[in-house]
């Protein structure tokens, strides 16, 4: 994920996330100087964000953890700098984030999100198996009762099926594409799945084909591999039998006995 069209999920968060983001920050606690420090940080953090400035992003969001005066604070700088780190392409330390995030006091909105981004990053590291588990609990758990909830409900099980795609368990994924397809049709996600599912039965129906020709192909060489076989054994006797017939020459050529001679004396 190199940019936020590879992940629309990072696109509506941060969208959404900005009236939130700085009421948290009116709310915090301590000195006037840590919260401007914060403050100041953070919002440069979310400016370099929005340029696609990813790795000057993360510094400022660094900067913003270290300035937090609140555990909101501390999570909300942790938060947006695992989505820097991820849309940097750094997995590794993002999950590292999440980590962090998980063990800070406060933030509790933003821990919620912490499956479907450390889903993402075992993804995109290729640890499929992993990400299916996170994001599928994730969908299970979130209630679709609102806008919001329906298209963060809709895009963790689309991802769902695109690691289950991944894969190969095409059945798992059909399944997956095809849920979202009847219980959410008005998700952005709606034709995504649909064009998903259609995909995976075209997917099936080149698998069925190639099994049976692989089958024939398997048989062509069997008939092939026997008729090698026999030529080869056809060769080995006829060597043999040169091998006689040169060695029966040899014995009447020793006992002075001339074979085209004693053929024409037939």
């Amino acid at each position: 994920m190199t940019n936020m069209k590879k992940s629309p999920f990072l696109f509506i968060v941060f969208l959404l996330a900005g009236g939130v983001v700085f009421s948290q920050t009116g709310a915090a606690e301590g000195s006037a100087a840590s919260s401007a420090a914060f403050s100041s940080a953070f919002q440069q953090g979310i400016a370099l964000y929005g340029q696609g400035k990813w790795i000057d992003a993360a510094v400022k969001f660094r900067e913003a953890q270290e300035a937090a005066a609140t555990g909101d604070e501390r999570a909300e700088a942790v938060y947006w700098l695992c989505f820097a780190q991820e849309a940097g392409g750094d997995f590794e330390s993002a999950i590292k984030s999440l980590d962090v995030l998980e063990q800070t006091n406060g933030g509790a909105n933003r821990k919620a999100e912490i499956p479907h981004l450390k889903g993402w990053a075992f993804y995109s590291l290729g640890r499929y198996d992993e990400a299916i588990v996170l994001l599928k609990g994730y969908a299970d758990r979130m209630p679709a009762d609102s806008a919001g909830a329906i298209a963060q409900k809709s895009a963790a099980l689309y991802w769902t099926g695109e690691r289950l795609f991944a894969l190969g368990q095409l059945d798992a994924a059909q399944d997956t594409f095809f849920m979202i397809a009847r219980q959410y049709p008005q998700s952005v996600k709606y034709e995504a799945s649909v064009y998903r599912t259609a995909l995976i039965y075209q997917k099936k129906v080149e698998r069925e084909l190639l099994e049976l020709l692989r089958r024939s192909h398997g048989e062509t060489l069997k008939t092939i591999e026997e008729y090698q076989r026999r030529e080869r054994s056809y060769a080995q006797t006829f060597i043999v039998y040169q091998k006689r017939i040169a060695a029966l020459e040899a014995s009447l050529r020793e006992a002075g006995i001339d074979a085209n001679a004693a053929d024409n004396d037939k």
